[in-house]
């Protein structure tokens, strides 16, 4: 992980502390957050409450101004959400997050969101 996305990862996991969710940049191997990729559901109910929360977090991304026109996927498992794609900068990625983490039934964000950079 870069200097640059570490010292944005612990101002952002700064940042929303007090409101109770944890937040994760998940880069180079630095904690295992695979489940956010693909993982294997062992029960039914557990698996509508956690496709309930992904539809919920991806219906306030889709309908945020900033975020609208912005492919983000979300996978959630246990209260924890993973939000997958391309943002254009970094105040778009923490908006993403911020909203993300604050959905009901959000207890984990956790970041794989890619921002892009513009050769120059």
């Amino acid at each position: 992980m870069s200097k640059r996305t570490l010292i944005l990862a612990s101002l952002l996991a700064v940042m929303w502390l007090p409101m109770g969710c944890v937040i994760v940049v998940d880069g180079d191997g630095d904690m295992d957050a695979g489940w956010a990729s693909t993982w294997e559901e062992e029960h039914d109910d557990q698996v509508e409450a956690n496709k309930s929360l992904a539809r919920e977090v991806s219906k306030r991304l889709a309908n945020d101004p900033l975020l609208d026109d912005i492919d983000i996927d979300v996978a959630a498992k246990q209260g924890a959400v993973a939000l997958h794609g391309r943002v254009p900068d970094t105040t778009t990625l923490e908006h993403a997050l911020r909203i993300a983490a604050e959905t009901p039934g959000v207890e984990t964000v956790v970041s794989r969101l890619s921002v892009e950079v513009k050769a120059m």
